[in-house]
């Protein structure tokens, strides 16, 4: 499952419980996450930031709202967003196990609606 997401973006923060619960369920039946972020070219209440400093944000933010998917890779490129065409936040795209798109979603979606793609698909 990929989670792309934005340090400032307010749906990303929510829906990351949500993919906390379905790691924590389907991680052992094979669901990886990463979440793939950017840099934007600022921090903290949208001061400029070098990229040096807006990656030390985007690490406080990402300990501070998903504590729950500490360990899982957060790839910062441009390149990811364009090769996924994803243009907003969050983002998810569920890949099956060759690599095929199973779900494409701009925008937040639902626990439930989100939990039975990731279980058809990690059931295949």
């Amino acid at each position: 499952l990929l989670f792309f997401w934005a340090h400032w973006c307010a749906d990303c923060k929510s829906e990351g419980p949500i993919i906390t619960q379905l790691r924590t369920e389907f991680g052992p039946k094979g669901l990886t996450v990463v979440a793939p972020t950017q840099l934007y070219g600022y921090a903290a209440q949208g001061e400029p930031a070098k990229p040096q400093a807006e990656l030390a944000w985007i690490d406080r933010v990402w300990q501070h709202f998903y504590p729950g998917l500490g360990g899982i890779p957060i790839p910062i490129s441009t390149a990811n967003f364009n090769n996924y065409g994803c243009s907003t936040t969050p983002t998810l795209v569920l890949l099956d196990r060759s690599g095929r798109v199973a779900l494409y979603h701009p925008g937040v979606l639902p626990y439930e609606t989100l939990r039975a793609a990731v279980e058809k698909t990690v059931a295949n």
